[in-house]
Order: C-alpha cells, then sequence, then structure tokens
C-alpha cells in the first residue's frame, strides 16, 4: 500500500502532531501519495472536539499547499476535506472544490453536530445513515466513502435493517462508481459484544460480505489521526484477517489525481 487519502490534522481538535510530521511519517513507511482529508469547517458551527473552526480554514490550506511544495519530487500531496453529507451544504462543498483536491465522506452525525452515530444507532437511524451516504455517492461531489460501516459502533446488534443498509450503500457504489473505505483505524476501539460474538466495530464482517457480493472498488485508509499511525502497517494484517476469505476488489494503487 503506497497511498492513504486520508488523513487527519489537529486542528480537529482529536488529531495530534504537526501537518508536516504526518508528511515525514508517510515517507518513512514508503507511502508514495498521501492526502489531507480533515473534518470540514462550517460557519457559525463551533465544535472544538470534532473539527476546526472555520476561521482555521486558511491556514489548514496554506499549510498544506506549502507542504505540497516543499515535498515535490518526494510525496505527491493532495488537500482534501472528510464532509458529513447534507444536501443545504451541497454550494458550500462544491465551493470548496475550487480551493481543495477532493472531498470524501465521513458520515459522523444525522444532523450537523448532533445525533452523532456513535453513540446510539437504532434500526431507524441505521437506514437513515446509508441514505445520506447514498445521497452523498450520487451528489458527485466525492471521491471515496470513508468507513461505510461506521454506524456499527453505535450498535451491539447486526439486524435486517443493517443488511439492508449494506446493500443501499454498496448498490449506490456499484451504481456511481465510488469507492469504498475499508477503514484501519476501526480496530483502535477495541472489540465490542454483537450479538453473542467479539467483533471490532469496523470494518465488519457482514458488512463486507454483502460488499463482496457487488462490484464495487474498494481501498485502504488508514484515517490518521496521529502521524506515527502511518507506521502501523500491522493494521492491514488484522484486517486482512477480518475480511479473509472475501472477494473484494481492492485497490492497491489507488490515485487521486
Amino acid at each position: 500500500m503506497d497511498y492513504n487519502y486520508h488523513t487527519h490534522t489537529e486542528r480537529c481538535g482529536h488529531a495530534t502532531g504537526d501537518d508536516e510530521q504526518y508528511v515525514r511519517a508517510a515517507i518513512e513507511a514508503g507511502i508514495k501519495f498521501l492526502g489531507f482529508s480533515d473534518h470540514v469547517p462550517f460557519k457559525n458551527v463551533v465544535h472544538p472536539s470534532d473539527r476546526m473552526n472555520y476561521d482555521q480554514l486558511d491556514d489548514y490550506i496554506e499549510s498544506i499547499e506549502t507542504l505540497k511544495k516543499k515535498y515535490a519530487g518526494v510525496i505527491d500531496i493532495k488537500l482534501g476535506f472528510e464532509i458529513e453529507y447534507f444536501p443545504e451544504y451541497k454550494e458550500y462543498y462544491q465551493s470548496l472544490l475550487d480551493r481543495c483536491d477532493y472531498l470524501i465522506c465521513g458520515q459522523h452525525n444525522k444532523v450537523l453536530d448532533k445525533y452523532a452515530y456513535d453513540q446510539l444507532t437504532n434500526d431507524e437511524d441505521v437506514l437513515v445513515y446509508a441514505n445520506q451516504v447514498k445521497e452523498a455517492m450520487e451528489s458527485g461531489l466525492i471521491r471515496f466513502v470513508a468507513h461505510p460501516d461506521y454506524f456499527m459502533i453505535g450498535r451491539r446488534s447486526w439486524s435486517k435493517a443493517c443488511e439492508e443498509a449494506a446493500h443501499i450503500i454498496a448498490k449506490a457504489a456499484h451504481e456511481n462508481k465510488i469507492p469504498l473505505e475499508i477503514n484501519l483505524n476501526g480496530i483502535r476501539y477495541g472489540k465490542f459484544t454483537y450479538d453473542g460474538e467479539k467483533a471490532y466495530p469496523y470494518p465488519y464482517r457482514p458488512f463486507w460480505e454483502i460488499v463482496s457480493k457487488y462490484d464495487v472498488e474498494c481501498l485502504y485508509s488508514y484515517d490518521a489521526h496521529k502521524p506515527y499511525t502511518l507506521l502501523e502497517k500491522e493494521r492491514i494484517d488484522v484486517v486482512n484477517e477480518i475480511l479473509s476469505g472475501l472477494d473484494l476488489s481492492i485497490n492497491h494503487h489507488y490515485r487521486i489525481k
């Protein structure tokens, strides 16, 4: 794996490390293509533990653009944002694409900075989540879906609604040719008990069993919140064991141009 397009910065309030430290860690890890995709800010929304403030937007852009130039010829750096898809902000997201290279969708909330899916997610919520992700893929704004099985953090069982959600997401990914991310950071939560069995919240195997039935491109991401995460290649081994035997189309050389 010579790429990682899901990288955060300390501006989001729950990541640590200087921007340049992520670049240096990536180089040490042999990563040739590094994308920063910190949580998108919103005007008049202050949530310092979840996302940068809007007045930090210019600094973020300037910092990554400076690193692009400094490390040109050493590592290919891209500038992006991780968004939650809310249709009322589509014009804002589009305006960000005039200043960055790409957007990804990581649907953490049902409503902007409220009702987080990692707290409690019932069957109705799961289907709302799936359709929000589907709309994001249909919007033409995003390059890939981050941790599409994220809703499993807020659950302790796999239900018919979860199966339906997985089909909705996988079908939309196939129809819109949007890759799904196999997130390497879900294992940091440790294992929870789901229907009497221990498992990491994501990647959650039953979700990916359904994805494997569709013609969908998949990619790995470290979802790095600390520079040294990019050095922890053993995460790939853990995730591969979880998904062992599944016929997934994993792109080991994914590129954003």
